[in-house]
This record gives structure tokens, C-alpha cells and sequence, in this order.
């Protein structure tokens, strides 16, 4: 309507224009065809003109809207039938947000085939029949999925991904995220959610190959990255306990960050104490975390490390009496490494104060050994045997 006014006050100011042009000489027009004469001013004959030109123009207008008659209606159809379609796609999420799985499915589907955007609709359609436990029908609808769209296989292959992670289907969404890796190796969210299958399917291996992609681009929240680099690499250095010597070299493999974390450390000692094997750089990095900052685990590890030389290591370990002297933990240690000191008197009186700060199994089984093997008291043996036991079974209630 706006366009329309504007020409029209156009229109008025060339007529205008023309009229006051001619006013003091109004001229003479004659247009003879044939017998026919026409004579008129000069004014007239331009408004006649322009009349004439927008009669034209208006009757060509009004022909080429006949002529696309059809395939306008056909648009507007069309336009109706996408709109009934997004309609139901848009009442479909509003259901698959509240929780109504069966009602949502039936929405995406309803018109699915008039849709614009039939991908946008499987997606949703198999995401509802996840929710329902309806496995059958989500891969129908991914497949479907595939077909409508194929240059969409990265979309459609994640949400094949997320729905197989969420149904515990985590060797088949290895399989899923492993081809999608493939054709996309730099894409972040595939990384993220492989990293996670191979965490739940605990392939240690393959999982501290990805992880410092996932730390640099920083793909998971710190608690969760720093949780899965402690399972991968403490799963890594398990089995890599063929010989001392492959064991330190996986764990110069561990990043140096992940070395000094009390866990990370504990494990990979008591993959060295297990196999009776002394590692003299080990050693120095317990000590020096240690003094740097307190901790009862790893005072526990240091208790059962064997070093070259007992008693210095035990001497080491008697320093910390002055500030830890009533810690259950550190007599423990002593006890421990006393006994492998051959000091049976001190192991016995270390073991002691460690049961009367805090009695735990393990010091009790300690010096339940002690007075077997060593003292030759069966009495007393049986006696911490007993008490052990029973914090072991109270522990586990």
C-alpha cells in the first residue's frame, strides 16, 4: 500500500509538472490515421500518454499474475503443508520436554513427510523412542534419518552415539564414534564422547592416547578429565608390570602434573611393592612429596617400600615423630620397616602405639605376624589375629 501512495503522488507531480510547462502555451497535438483526425492540446495529449502507460503497465501486471497463478497456489500449499508439519515437530518438543515420550513420537512423525526438515524430525522421533525403550524403532528412525539426509551423517551418527551411550550400548557406540572419528578426527564432541567409551569400557590404552587432546582443548570439566586420566593411566601402569622396566617407562609416560597427585603415586608404588621391586627415584619422589605436604596414604606405601638399606630408611622415617609421633598411620611405617630392619623389639613397640592411636586390621595383622614369625608367641598372635578380624568384618557392614 506504502509503494502504491508513493508512485501515485509520483504520478501527480509529472502531471503537474507537465500541466504548469504548458500553461502559457498550451500547443497543438494532431494525430491523423486514416480518415481519422484527433486534435488536441499539448497537456491533454501527455496526460492521455501517461494514462495510457499505466493502463499498460497495470494489464501486463495483471497477465503475469494469471499466468502465475498455478504455481503460486502451489507455493501457498506447500507453505501450508510445511506449516502443519512444523507445527507438529514444535508440539512434538514442547511433549518430549514435559515428559510425554509416546505423545512426542506421534507429533514427530504425524508429518513427517511434509516437513522441510524431515531430519530434524527422525532425530527427535528417535530420541522419544529411546526414552521409551523402544530400541527397535530409535534405529528405524535413525536410519530413516540417513536416507532423508545422507550428507548428514555427522549429526546423525553423534545422536546414534549419545542414545547407544545412554542404553549402555557402549561397544556399538565405540563402533558408531570410531567412523565418525575417522571422517571427522578434529571434531571436539566426537573426542569427548569417545573418550568416555573407552573409559567405560575401561581400554586404558586407547584412552591415554586421546586424553591430552581432551585436556588441551578442554573437553571436560577438570574433576571429570582429572577423574578419567587417573583410572586411564593407573589402568595403563597395571598392566604394564611384565618387568620393572616397563613399569617406570609408563609411568615417565604419565604426564608430570598427574605424577605428584597422592593417587596417581600411591598406585604406582604399590605396583612396585607388590613385585618387590626398589626403584631409588620412587623413593625420592615419596620423600619429597612428603615433606612438601602430609599424607597418610602414601606414609602407608612408604611403610611397605623396600628399600637397599632398611635402616636408613628407617631413620628417614623416625624424623617425622616430632610432628606426627601420635599418627597410626607413620607407626605403622615404623613397625613395618623395622621389622624388615630385624629390630623386633622396636617393630613391636611402634605396632603397639600404632593400635593404641588408632586400631586398624592391618596393624593388627602386622603385629599378629610379628609375634608369630619372630617372637614365638602364638598366643599374643592369635589374640591381634582375632581383633583384626573383627575390624575387618565391622568395616565392611
Amino acid at each position: 500500500m506504502g509503494k502504491f501512495i508513493i508512485k501515485l503522488l509520483i504520478l501527480i507531480i509529472l502531471v503537474l509538472g507537465a500541466v504548469l510547462l504548458v500553461r502559457d502555451d498550451p500547443g497543438v497535438v494532431m494525430l491523423r490515421y486514416r480518415g481519422w483526425t484527433i486534435d488536441t492540446s499539448l497537456a491533454v495529449a501527455l496526460a492521455a500518454v501517461v494514462i495510457i502507460a499505466v493502463a499498460i503497465f497495470y494489464l501486463f501486471r495483471f497477465l503475469r499474475g494469471i499466468w502465475r497463478m498455478p504455481s503460486a497456489m502451489q507455493r501457498q500449499s506447500q507453505n501450508r503443508r510445511h506449516a502443519k508439519a512444523r507445527r507438529q515437530l514444535n508440539q512434538g518438543l514442547i511433549d518430549l520436554a514435559e515428559g510425554r515420550f509416546e505423545q512426542a513420537e506421534n507429533h514427530f512423525m504425524r508429518l513427517v513427510h511434509l516437513s522441510d526438515s524431515p531430519l530434524v524430525h527422525y532425530l527427535s522421533a528417535a530420541r522419544a523412542a529411546q526414552l521409551q525403550g523402544k530400541h527397535d524403532a530409535r534405529d528405524s528412525y535413525l536410519k530413516a534419518a540417513h536416507e532423508a539426509n545422507p550428507e548428514a551423517e555427522l549429526a546423525i551418527g553423534v545422536t546414534q552415539a549419545e542414545l547407544q551411550l545412554a542404553h549402555l550400548q557402549t561397544e556399538q557406540a565405540l563402533a558408531t564414534l570410531s567412523h565418525l572419528h575417522s571422517i571427522a578426527p578434529r571434531h571436539d564432541y566426537v573426542t569427548m564422547l569417545l573418550a568416555r567409551a573407552y573409559f567405560e569400557l575401561e581400554d586404558w590404552t586407547a584412552l591415554v592416547e586421546i586424553l591430552p587432546d581432551v585436556r588441551r582443548k578442554k573437553l571436560l570439566k577438570e574433576k571429570r578429565l582429572h577423574e578419567m586420566e587417573l583410572a586411564g593411566y593407573c589402568g595403563a601402569l597395571g598392566r604394564s608390570t611384565s618387568s620393572q622396566e616397563s613399569l617406570e617407562k609408563a609411568w615417565r609416560g604419565i604426564p608430570k602434573s598427574l605424577q605428584s597427585d597422592p593417587v596417581m603415586m600411591r598406585f604406582y608404588l604399590d605396583m612396585l611393592t607388590q613385585q618387590h621391586w626398589h626403584s631409588s627415584s620412587a623413593e625420592q619422589m615419596l620423600l619429597k612429596s612428603l615433606e612438601n605436604q602430609w599424607d597418610d596414604s602414601l606414609i602407608e606405601v612408604y611403610g611397605r617400600l623396600e628399600a637397599r638399606d632398611a635402616n636408613a630408611q628407617l631413620a628417614r622415617a623416625e624424623k617425622w615423630l616430632d610432628d606426627f609421633g601420635h599418627n597410626q598411620n607413620l607407626l605403622l611405617a615404623l613397625g613395618r620397616i623395622a621389622m624388615r630392619a630385624r629390630l623386633w623389639g622396636k617393630a613391636q613397640g611402634y605396632l603397639e602405639a600404632s593400635i593404641g592411636a588408632k586400631a586398624t586390621p592391618a596393624a593388627c595383622l602386622a603385629l599378629a605376624e610379628l609375634f608369630e614369625q619372630q617372637l614365638q608367641q602364638p598366643d599374643k598372635a592369635a589374640r591381634y589375629y582375632q581383633q583384626g578380624l573383627k575390624l575387618s568384618l565391622a568395616a565392611g557392614r
